[in-house]
């Protein structure tokens, strides 16, 4: 069988939190309404702060984002999601592209799941190469936003409902498969993979990670430790704790 890697993307692959970034564009281009807007970045900066209420925070961004985009015409956005990752791109963390020559390099199926939303996730995966991506998709009609959430893979639940997906349509194990995430959403993958990795845990993420023995890494170390993991896939030894 095949084996799926599941990256997130906002806080694992780059330091940005990508939504916060198209709001404010969207913003300061007049697409938006701006009271919404503030509503919807104060909703942004809960979430990323994490904390016991991190998934009502993440409902509140998914509602504000409605909000915020019923009615605006599709092309207007997508022009903006083009332009912020334009700026954005250089700030990928400088392990990404290694790390995804060595987990293709091991016949891992890479897939991009975030909460963010589609607008921005997909332009990533294209400028990585990623064919495989998941994001959060608002309802169209007639090339107009209708602010009706179709996917949110940030809500809880959402994320292991993609991962169940991917797996049956690319008949992959997923106890032989690698998830990394840094937030409570990305836990509940990494809870069902063989090879989980807590990437710069938020807190709560960390006290999971410790309590269920899964590896933690940072930016610094983690084209070190991630061999070492695929190894004790393989009967190696394993990953010291972190």
């Amino acid at each position: 069988m095949r084996r799926l890697a599941v990256l997130d993307l906002d806080g694992t692959l780059t330091p940005d939190t990508l939504v916060r970034l198209l709001v404010r564009e969207l913003m300061a281009r007049g697409v938006c309404d701006g009271e919404v807007g503030r509503e919807c970045l104060a909703a942004v900066e809960r979430h990323d702060v994490g904390g016991q209420d991190f998934f009502g925070a993440v409902s509140d961004v998914y509602q504000c984002m409605a909000q915020l985009l019923t009615g605006v015409a599709v092309p207007s956005v997508e022009r903006t999601a083009e332009d912020v990752w334009a700026r954005a791109r250089g700030r990928l963390f400088g392990f990404v592209r290694p790390l995804l020559r060595m987990l293709e390099a091991e016949g891992f199926l890479v897939a991009l799941v975030s909460g963010g939303p589609i607008e921005m996730v997909c332009l990533v995966a294209e400028d990585l190469g990623i064919d495989v991506y998941r994001g959060a998709q608002m309802a169209i009609q007639r090339n107009r936003y209708t602010g009706q959430l179709l996917q949110g893979p940030g809500r809880s639940g959402g994320k292991p409902v993609i991962l169940q997906e991917l797996a049956s349509l690319h008949r992959a194990s997923l106890e032989r498969s690698f998830a990394m995430g840094n937030s409570l959403s990305d836990a509940e993958i990494l809870a069902l993979v063989g090879l989980p990795l807590a990437f710069e845990p938020s807190p709560a993420l960390a006290d999971l990670a410790v309590s269920r023995g899964w590896s933690r890494v940072d930016r610094h170390d983690v084209l070190q430790v991630l061999p070492v993991l695929l190894a004790s896939e393989q009967g190696g030894e394993g990953v010291p704790g972190a």
